[in-house]
């Protein structure tokens, strides 16, 4: 293995410590420094075999765990599936997704528009029911969002964690009972709550009868990833399998990619960064950040620029080494967020003013260039931002594979496709019709009198296709007070049963919730203009008008609203047992 060059950021990212106390190891002769053709000082991978994480990348099996292979099909279910980082890495490994479960609506237009023979269920995890799906899954996966538990037993476990997501996920396992599940997560878990959240998973874990292979934090540098990012990573066994088979966690690639890898051909991508979208900084911003240099930040600026941009964090205490970033074209990149122009987190151009685009976004985070993002620019900067790093999935998918090869060899399990498709046919069996957009132009032109329907009145046992809808601005006032007469729809608005078919109403009010009930008396389509005078004539919208029936409760009841998935699913009983 030739020579690699680590600079003493790289050298400290990898091993997790400063760059001052790396920078000691130089300056004291522990390790020799070194300047590279560029100047940078640093150090020689062979003047520092006796770190473990070096040994391990310039020794490790990397090449030769790339050929890893699937015995078989292995089916695979993935909640919080997002953009599809986590989920495109373990389908590189070999793994067949039968279904992906993620509540975004444009998180799932993306996993759709990518791959269109996935099965992307787009619906609230709290409303999955995954038990048609029991004995025909190899691997259940999925990043849950880090909740603060309760600790209300002296062990903890898994009545512990109700009403957080890591609850649905472990409802999902019990319901499914996968041979192996994998979650991942922020570095954060392991210290959440003082420790107390990982005890509780891990005793949620065990009462579910698989055993948890010991979390390991991985950073996505050391898996040709070009960005500090790390992530825990959970693997659990079935009781049955887990003490007959060993997971091994997988090696690392053998050097640390750089924004030059990412932006330019080479090793990761066969061409340079394709052009694409992304913000600009507003021209006040431009003049400070053009003035910090490359790989530098605000302590690079004149004091008095310094002064002017921190504001009232001048003064405090800590580094605040992510604003007026900009990034280093020979170090990864810092950590991806939501947004690369947040003035806590900066995330600039290398070599030009402006904040880091959308394919520039994607290439850190791995992404083949011909993965497309839907929605906004927010919307797109935020999936990715919260993706996990495909080749770091896909590293950790290899070793998942290898374990189920394993696992295999146990069961004696011939080489089927007949499973799989079983399990795909079940897991489409779970999914919705697709909302189909209603042309409120051409119901207008359909029905002359503009009325759609007269509802009858709805007893109790009909009580069902319920519509549930945000009302807001002036509506609000009135449904607060229980005087809500009509109810009128956004310029957009889903067919996904006959609207004759809706009898009741009940207003969804922002930040509080639910807590009376209307009869729908008539259903009918109109222009807005109708409400409001500033508005277009051809601005057509769905009125329903209402009759007040009853309070459901006697003050607001919380509930998770999407107005999009209302219309299917929703019925009185529902809200109720919520």
């Amino acid at each position: 293995m030739e020579s690699t060059f680590y600079s003493l950021n790289t050298l400290a990212d990898i091993l997790g410590t400063s760059v001052a106390t790396v920078q000691k190891w130089g300056e004291s002769g522990i390790y020799p420094l070194h300047k590279d053709e560029k100047g940078r000082i640093g150090f020689i991978s062979e003047d520092l075999m006796r770190i473990d994480a070096i040994r391990d990348m310039n020794n490790g099996k990397w090449y030769e765990e790339i050929q890893t292979k699937p015995n078989r099909i292995f089916t695979s279910v993935e909640l919080f599936a997002g953009a599809g980082g986590l989920a495109l890495g373990l389908d590189m490994a070999g793994l067949h997704h039968v279904l992906l479960n993620e509540f975004d609506e444009q998180a799932c237009n993306t996993l759709r528009a990518n791959k269109p023979d996935w099965n992307v269920l787009e619906r609230d995890i709290h409303n999955v029911d995954f038990s048609p799906l029991y004995g025909k899954i190899d691997l259940l996966s999925g990043g849950f969002p880090c909740q603060a538990f309760s600790y209300a037993g002296k062990k903890g476990g898994l009545n512990d964690t109700r009403g957080t997501l890591f609850f649905e996920l472990a409802r999902a396992v019990n319901e499914i009972k996968p041979k192996v599940f994998l979650c991942e997560n922020v570095k954060g878990l392991q210290s959440h709550d003082g420790g107390k959240t990982l005890e509780i998973i891990r005793n949620a874990i065990k009462e579910l009868g698989y055993t948890l292979v010991e979390p390991r934090v991985l950073k996505a540098v050391m898996y040709q990833v070009p960005q500090k990012r790390e992530r825990i990573i959970l693997v659990a066994i079935r009781n049955d399998y887990a003490e007959k088979v060993t997971f091994k966690w997988p090696s690392p690639y053998h050097r640390v990619m750089t924004l030059r890898d990412a932006f330019f051909k080479g090793e990761l991508f066969s061409t340079d960064v394709p052009k694409s979208e992304g913000v600009l900084y507003p021209e006040k911003k431009r003049r400070v950040m053009k003035m910090v240099p490359e790989g530098g930040d605000w302590r690079d600026l004149p004091i008095e620029e310094q002064k002017a941009y921190m504001g009232g964090s001048f003064y405090l205490g800590g580094g605040k080494t992510g604003m007026a970033r900009r990034l280093s074209m020979d170090e990864p990149s810092l950590t991806l967020v939501c947004s690369p122009a947040q003035k806590q987190t900066e995330r600039c151009h290398p070599k030009e003013t402006r904040p880091l685009n959308i394919r520039e976004y994607a290439r850190i985070q791995t992404f083949p260039d011909s993965w497309k993002f839907m929605g906004t620019l927010s919307d797109q900067y935020k999936q990715i931002g919260n993706a996990v790093p495909v080749n770091l999935a896909y590293a950790v998918g290899r070793a998942i594979v290898r374990l189920l090869n394993e696992i295999d060899n146990i069961d004696d399990v011939c080489p089927s496709k007949d499973d799989f498709a079983e399990a795909n046919k079940i897991a489409k069996s779970m999914l919705p019709s697709r909302p189909i957009q209603l042309d409120l132009l051409a119901l207008f032109e359909q029905y002359k009198d503009g009325v759609l329907a007269e509802p009858k009145i709805a007893y109790k046992s009909q009580w069902k296709n319920l519509l549930i809808s945000l009302v807001s601005g002036k509506l609000s006032k009135e449904f607060d007070e229980s005087k809500g007469s009509v109810y009128y729809t956004g310029s957009k608005f889903p067919s996904t049963i006959s609207l004759q078919k809706l009898q009741l109403f009940v207003p969804y009010i922002k930040g509080k919730g639910v807590r009376d009930l209307y009869r729908i008396t008539k259903i009918r389509v109109a222009s807005k203009r109708e409400v409001s005078t500033n508005a277009k004539e051809s601005d057509y919208r769905i009125f329903f008008e209402l009759k007040f029936m009853r309070k459901l409760f006697d003050d607001y009841h919380p509930i998770n609203l999407n107005i999009w998935r209302t219309y299917n699913y929703s019925s009185l009983d529902n809200i109720l047992d919520e």
